[in-house]
């Protein structure tokens, strides 16, 4: 026997939690065969001496989607360990799609939800309509890393409702219809079913995106079809998430599960400055969920903290509504209204106001990162150079923006404190088996935040401390591939898929998100780069090595097995 692969001499983090050990990996046919004393002869043997060796890591939520279409490695998430992603989270895919119009408009939304480039989008993405099984049959042989989907909701409302999908509630007939495309995308290999109804969700023509428009009938009635399947699972994002899920969100909540009998996969446990402590109210309910046998499991995250933002694109105001219209219009009609003294006091009024938003920050707290004209602001807060100027703080910051022509660029800063707090929650969750670490968001948020570096952060930062290196391991790849039924991944055994790290951990970290421009049109993104990931094994081939890619490509579109 002449194995494909062996790893020689590798401490063995198998992902199950057990103690690890010391073994040889073979691999044939992008399988491990064999775990233990391997002799026999291998195409490539890798000397694993002194490394960490485990599963690839599953990163649960993503955005990845369209990136494939030109980055069939799904970067950064890959330098970061992960070898499987789950995208079309939020409900947002782009299939089904009955035209190239509406896959136009889905882009669109797309954009301006979760902030890929438009210009990126227009000259990279592939599709042009067609099913769900058409959109994913395309990246056949053509994939770096192993992808799953979730059919979205919006693409589902959008497909039977035209526009109306973004105007109403669904009539019966409506629902009939868009139950019958989750079933056919779930035969078409589907994850899941993915929504969400957050107000902070507005397509680039300003309205709400089509699943805010859902009745609770309507998504009860859309995730009922995953009980007709032995697998899948629900994603998805109540409008009162952070605030720890008030009544009806609860109630909604029980009757998916009640009639879909699938695991429902939350949002991230994250304190706001309304709801400090809404994290422990979501806490406290999957305890009682659980309790009645109810499968809930939020996510926490452990990247960097912190958001950039630029007015000529951002929607971090978007649930502020003449925020919202002004960030929306073309220019220069835009410059002109956030010039206009009138608009302005309506937008410091909005922006003063008690109303519980998802992303938050003081003045104080935002700091100039980057500007084409002003240097001289770098790294200055906005309320700092308010006082100098003996102004208006609103008034200094769409000042400074203007004129930059929108384009400079904002960063937030949290303060030790801050800081201290959101380790708490951090450390809380970790130690509630019910909650999974994820929503890095990769693929989305592009010039906002990167949040791909949890992976890498929950084994430099929070082990030995918090966690042994098996429970962290555990954490990022067994544990959701149980909740969302990989049965053949996440774990080192003999017959699972062959997904594999090689890490020196005594290398191991993560960057600093920097700014690139390295997509389609020449449109940037943030990144986080890392350190440590000797090699990245997929379905038994190495496709990085030393951070460098081999060129193999052996990837797979998971198919709900």
């Amino acid at each position: 026997m002449t194995w494909d692969l062996v790893l020689k001499a590798g401490t063995i983090v198998d992902g199950t939690g057990m103690p690890s050990f010391k073994a040889d990996i073979a691999v044939k046919d992008g399988k491990i065969v064999k775990i233990g004393l391997v002799n026999e002869p291998a195409t490539q043997t890798i000397d694993a001496t002194g490394l960490t060796v485990t599963p690839g890591f599953i990163d649960v939520h993503t955005h990845y989607d369209v990136q494939l279409d030109w980055d069939p490695l799904a970067t950064p998430s890959i330098w970061h360990g992960v070898t499987t992603a789950l995208v079309g989270n939020c409900g947002f895919t782009l299939a089904p799609a009955k035209s190239e119009e509406d896959v136009t408009w889905l882009a669109g939304m797309l954009s301006r939800v979760e902030g890929m480039s438009k210009a990126a989008l227009a000259e990279g993405l592939k599709f042009n309509g067609g099913s769900f099984g058409d959109y994913w049959s395309r990246f056949d042989g053509k994939l770096g890393i192993n992808i799953g989907s979730y059919v979205g909701h919006c693409a589902i409302r959008r497909y039977v409702m035209n526009d109306d999908a973004s105007e109403r509630e669904a009539t019966a007939e409506e629902i009939a219809a868009m139950q019958e495309l989750v079933r056919e995308a779930m035969k078409q290999g589907a994850m899941g079913f993915s929504t969400s109804q957050l107000d902070l969700h507005v397509g680039e023509d300003g309205r709400g995106v089509p699943s805010n428009h859902a009745s609770a009938d309507e998504i009860i009635a859309l995730c009922s079809v995953l009980a007709e399947f032995d697998r899948g699972v629900v994603e998805i994002i109540p409008r009162s998430f952070a605030e720890g899920y008030n009544d009806v969100d609860r109630q909604l909540l029980k009757d998916i599960y009640r009639v879909s009998g699938r695991p429902i996969e939350l949002n991230i446990l994250l304190p706001t400055p309304q709801n400090p402590m809404a994290w422990e109210k979501t806490l406290e309910f999957v305890s009682e969920a659980s309790a009645e046998g109810i499968r809930l499991h939020p996510q926490f995250t452990t990247n960097e903290m912190g958001l950039f933002l630029k007015l000529s694109d951002t929607f971090v105001f978007d649930e502020l509504p003449t925020w919202r219209k002004i960030l929306t219009s073309a220019e220069p009609q835009r410059s002109k209204d956030l010039s206009d003294p009138k608009l302005r006091q309506v937008m410091r009024e909005e922006f003063d106001s008690p109303i519980e938003r998802g992303v938050q920050f003081e003045w104080k707290g935002l700091v100039v990162k980057d500007s084409n004209s002003q240097q001289q602001l770098v790294g200055r807060s906005v309320a700092e150079i308010a006082e100098e100027r003996s102004a208006d703080m609103l008034d200094t910051f769409l000042d400074i923006s203007l004129a930059d022509d929108l384009n400079t660029e904002f960063t937030t800063v949290i303060d030790d404190l801050g800081k201290e707090f959101i380790n708490h929650v951090v450390k809380t969750a970790i130690e509630n088996p019910a909650v999974m670490p994820g929503s890095s968001d990769g693929g989305a948020h592009l010039a906002s935040f990167v949040g791909a570096d949890y992976t890498t952060r929950m084994l430099t930062d929070w082990v030995p401390e918090t966690m042994t290196i098996e429970q962290a391991i555990w954490r990022n790849t067994l544990m959701p591939a149980t909740v969302h039924g990989i049965t053949d991944r996440g774990v080192l055994r003999e017959g699972a898929a062959a997904d594999i790290l090689l890490i020196d951990r005594a290398k191991l970290k993560a960057g600093h998100a920097k700014l690139v421009h390295d997509f389609p049109a020449n449109t940037s993104r943030y990144i986080v780069e890392a350190e440590g990931y000797r090699a990245v094994i997929v379905n038994g081939k190495v496709v990085l090595e030393d951070n460098q890619p081999t060129g193999a490509l052996p990837g797979v579109v998971l198919g709900g097995s």
